[in-house]
Parts: structure tokens; C-alpha cells; sequence
């Protein structure tokens, strides 16, 4: 029994050596094509989070520009520390209701029972 094998002439050779180096290729090229697309969108990415972290500088540039302004300086000793101004007058709000007694569940117990609960 003869087996019929294809004869391997000088084409056929070229031929499939042509072949697999077009092979090579193509699976090179898709390969590159991919890591490109991947790289695209990571610099998509981090493009979009330079541009937040620009954004959140900027707002911090501005409340630090606040924080030394006059205005929130005299808001600040006016609200926390109640200051005023010459010439004004300062009004204390006093309560005209006593507050609440509290009740007998709000005694405090023993010292440790304070800190264990």
C-alpha cells in the first residue's frame, strides 16, 4: 500500500513558509491592536481623573482664599466667639423656661457601671 503524500516542491515551500510568516502577522498585529485599545482607554481614564483632581485643587484654592477672607474671619469671631464690632451692642437669648429636671433613669449608677455599658 502506497500512501499518496503531496510532493513537496520549491513552491509548496514557499508557499506555506509565506503562509505561517502571514500568520505571525496577523495574530502580531491583532495582539498589538488589543494592547493598543487597552492603553487607549487607561489613558481615557486617567485623563478623566486628572481633570476631577484639577477640579477638586481648584475648589480647595478657593475655600483656602475663603478661609483667609475677612469676611470668614469677622463671621468666625462673630458666630464661635461672639464678638462685636464697636458700637454694637451684644444681645444674650435667655431661655424664659427653665429646662427639664431629668428623670430618675437618667441618674447616673456606679462608676463602673458607667464604663461598662
Amino acid at each position: 500500500m502506497h500512501s499518496h503524500l503531496p510532493q513537496l516542491t520549491p513552491a509548496r515551500i514557499v508557499l506555506g513558509v509565506a503562509a505561517l510568516i502571514a500568520v505571525y502577522f496577523l495574530f502580531t498585529f491583532a495582539g498589538n491592536a488589543i494592547k493598543g485599545r487597552q492603553l487607549s482607554l487607561q489613558e481615557e481614564a486617567l485623563n478623566s481623573e486628572i481633570r476631577a483632581q484639577q477640579e477638586r485643587y481648584q475648589e480647595l484654592q478657593a475655600l483656602e482664599q475663603y478661609l483667609k477672607s475677612d469676611e470668614y474671619i469677622e463671621q468666625v469671631a462673630r458666630e464661635q466667639l461672639g464678638l462685636v464690632k464697636p458700637g454694637e451692642t451684644a444681645i444674650i437669648a435667655i431661655p424664659t423656661e427653665p429646662s427639664p429636671a431629668p428623670g430618675p433613669e437618667a441618674q447616673p449608677g456606679l462608676w463602673w457601671e458607667i464604663l461598662t455599658h
